[in-house]
């Protein structure tokens, strides 16, 4: 998890919006900025034996992430009414984005990592299988307005940065996403800021408490 996103969490990527070797992604970051009320950046890494692109997201806000819960759990993102249905949309117009984005193109297209820097803290999801991060963004952001509380400790510290879904790995300071779509909901990797360290913890969401890393970290 080692990054710029550490010491930044305000991290942006420089460069161009538009890539000559996707087509459509000025409009697919047009779609996702008007959705989300963020700036949008992309990168992509392509693989041409398998005719795959891997896209690294970057959504850039200028508010908090407690001002995006507030409108999300009062029902009044977007157009929607109920939060039910924030979550809903959120999801649908992401999954109808990227499949538009993959229908203007002879390669195949998916988000390996989606960063959502906010004013107070970051938050970086992982792929765990096709698709499942525009398919799971609506449920990832209810949980986490969800858990708040918990993994705040209480309301009084935030973590600058929090990595969706982490497990157990077999070596220190690693956290590898699992492969299947329920892990979002398991463990989550949280850094807090302790002056001049950096100190990485666990939340269980079955649970709902927070763990030094190496009660989870084996070997």
């Amino acid at each position: 998890m080692s990054s710029q996103r550490k010491n930044n969490p305000n991290f942006h990527f420089s460069g161009t919006k538009i890539f000559e070797a996707v087509n459509g992604v000025d409009e697919f970051l047009k779609t996702l900025e008007r959705e989300f009320f963020a700036e949008a950046k992309i990168q992509c890494h392509f693989n041409s034996a398998n005719n795959k692109a891997d896209l690294i997201l970057d959504l850039n806000f200028n508010f908090g992430l407690t001002e995006i819960l507030r409108h999300f759990n009062d029902g009044n993102w977007s157009s929607v009414v109920y939060p039910k249905e924030s979550k809903m949309h959120m999801s649908s117009c992401f999954t109808k984005a990227l499949e538009k984005l993959n229908s203007q193109n002879n390669h195949t297209l998916d988000i390996v990592e989606a960063s959502f820097h906010y004013a107070d803290t970051s938050i970086v999801v992982s792929r765990t299988s096709d698709y499942s991060i525009p398919k799971q963004i609506g449920a990832i952001l209810s949980k986490i307005s969800e858990h708040f509380v918990y993994f705040t400790k209480g309301l009084t510290e935030m973590p600058y940065e929090v990595f969706v879904p982490v497990y157990e790995g077999k070596a220190q300071n690693v956290f590898e996403p699992k492969k299947c779509q329920s892990s979002y909901f398991d463990y989550w990797g949280l850094y807090f800021e302790d002056n001049v360290h950096h100190r990485v913890m666990i939340y269980s969401l079955n649970n709902k408490e927070l763990c030094h890393e190496d009660l989870f970290l084996l070997e």
